[in-house]
């Protein structure tokens, strides 16, 4: 049987990041990938490429999320960017009345924008809960878990503690290139133990998508039969070489490519994984 995958997230006409590489992502694993629209990112070329973001009407959206449930039997549902309250409560009305593997992309700072959107308390008391992996980057990290800035490996898992305490059943803090030293460096918390994954930086760029294709792998990995480790650490490998086989555009932040481990991977990226830490909740 092939595996459904839905993603709720905006449309990023760039191409790297959004719904756009959600389902890229998907079909690199095999399954269906279908969408519902929150919002588009356009691009202003004028004021050196800053973000645009138009929201779609909330009822919109909600149209869109019963058509594709009522249309398909899912294996798991993502969520990316969903911009506003009214959004994000039609999504965890919609959650709690199944049972899917839901993975959480926290989406609180656009790449490039600079902005925070404020709905950390709406996703600490509606979302959180009810994830099954929640995957924040360093910045969403400590804003969930009400931290000073996460500039360490212990932060990080640290962070993720904090989280698991607020109801998600397992939480992925992406650090990425944006955690100083040689290594991209991601922490998956269980509420029992904490693995550290590792890949080399193959360059400095910075790279729009790898958040977003993170969260979708690990969606379309649970969908596929994966184990949530094994998910993972899979995700990890295909992000790392979507980062290092990425493509240049006009904005000065480059795009991810996501069939890079399928068709062009780098012989630089090796994943490995520390032996878990027991961490207590």
């Amino acid at each position: 049987m092939t595996a459904k995958v839905l993603t709720i997230a905006g449309s990023d006409v760039s191409g790297g990041a959004g719904l756009e590489a959600d389902l890229k992502m998907f079909e690199e694993y095999g399954a269906f990938g279908t969408a519902v629209v929150t919002c588009i990112v356009t691009f202003d070329p004028a004021a050196d490429y800053g973000h645009v973001l138009e929201f779609i009407d909330p009822e919109v959206v909600n149209r869109q999320l019963e058509s594709a449930l009522s249309v398909h039997e899912f294996q798991a549902i993502k969520s990316g960017m969903l911009g506003s309250v009214d959004s994000a409560l039609v999504l965890a009305r919609e959650l709690r009345t199944n049972e899917l593997p839901y993975v959480f992309d926290p989406v609180l700072v656009c790449k490039g924008a600079g902005t925070m959107v404020d709905l950390k308390d709406l996703f600490v008391e509606n979302l959180v809960p009810l994830a099954t992996v929640i995957t924040p980057n360093l910045e969403e990290a400590a804003t969930l878990a009400g931290l000073d800035p996460i500039d360490s490996v212990q932060g990080m898992i640290e962070a993720a503690r904090i989280i698991h305490a607020q109801g998600a059943q397992n939480v992925v803090v992406k650090g990425g290139a944006r955690l100083a030293g040689e290594d991209a460096i991601d922490v998956l918390y269980d509420g029992e133990t904490a693995t550290i994954l590792r890949s080399r930086k193959v360059h400095e760029k910075l790279v729009n998508g790898a958040g977003c294709s993170f969260a979708s792998s690990i969606a379309a990995g649970i969908a596929t039969g994966m184990s949530i480790r094994e998910a993972v650490i899979a995700a990890k490998e295909q992000v790392a070489h979507g980062i290092a086989g990425c493509l240049d555009n006009a904005t000065g932040v480059a795009s991810l490519f996501h069939p890079a481990a399928r068709t062009t991977p780098s012989s630089e990226v090796v994943v490995t994984v520390d032996e878990p830490l027991t961490v207590e909740g």
